[in-house]
C-alpha cells in the first residue's frame, strides 16, 4: 500500500492527470491506523513528482516557452517582473494550488519556468500537500470513528 501510494502521487504530481486522493483515500479508509504513514508517502511522492514537473518547466522554458511568449508580445521586462514576483510570492501560489482546484502540475511547471528557487518550491509544495493529505486522513479517521460507533453494539 505504501509504495502504491508513493508511486501514484509521484506520477500524478509530475505529468499524469487524476485526483491526488485516488489511492490515498480508499487505502486510508481500509486501514485508518496506517493512514498517517500513507499520507506521508503521498506527500513525499507528490513533492518528488512536483520536482520533476518543476524541472520540465525549468529546462523547457528557454527552448520553447520564452520564444513563444516573445512571439505573443511579452517583453523581457514583463518576464523579468513576473519572475521577480514568483520568486517573492510564488510560494503562496504553490501552497494555494495544492488546496484548490488549480492544477498543481501546471503551477509546478510554471514555477520552474520562471526560475523559482527549487528549495522554496519544494518547501511550499510540502507544506500544501501535507495540509491537504493531513486533512484527508483526519476526515477519514473521524468518519471511521463515527461508523465504528454506529455499527458496534453498545
Amino acid at each position: 500500500a505504501l509504495p502504491t501510494t508513493f508511486l501514484w502521487n509521484f506520477a500524478q504530481g509530475s505529468v499524469v492527470p487524476g485526483p491526488t486522493e485516488l489511492v490515498l483515500a480508499p487505502l486510508a479508509s481500509a486501514d485508518p491506523a496506517r493512514a498517517g504513514r500513507l499520507a506521508v508517502c503521498a506527500t513525499v511522492g507528490s513533492v518528488m513528482g512536483g520536482g520533476l514537473a518543476w524541472t520540465l518547466g525549468s529546462v523547457g522554458f528557454e527552448a520553447s516557452g520564452r520564444p513563444l511568449l516573445g512571439w505573443l508580445g511579452a517583453s523581457d521586462a514583463t518576464l523579468a517582473n513576473f519572475m521577480g514576483l514568483m520568486s517573492r510570492y510564488g510560494w503562496l501560489f504553490i501552497v494555494g494550488s495544492t488546496l484548490t482546484p488549480l492544477s498543481t502540475k501546471a503551477v509546478s511547471i510554471a514555477a520552474g519556468s520562471v526560475g523559482m528557487p527549487l528549495p522554496l518550491f519544494a518547501a511550499a509544495l510540502t507544506l500544501g500537500r501535507g495540509i491537504r493529505f493531513g486533512a484527508v486522513v483526519l476526515a477519514i479517521r473521524a468518519g471511521a470513528r463515527v461508523l465504528q460507533r454506529r455499527i458496534s453494539p453498545e
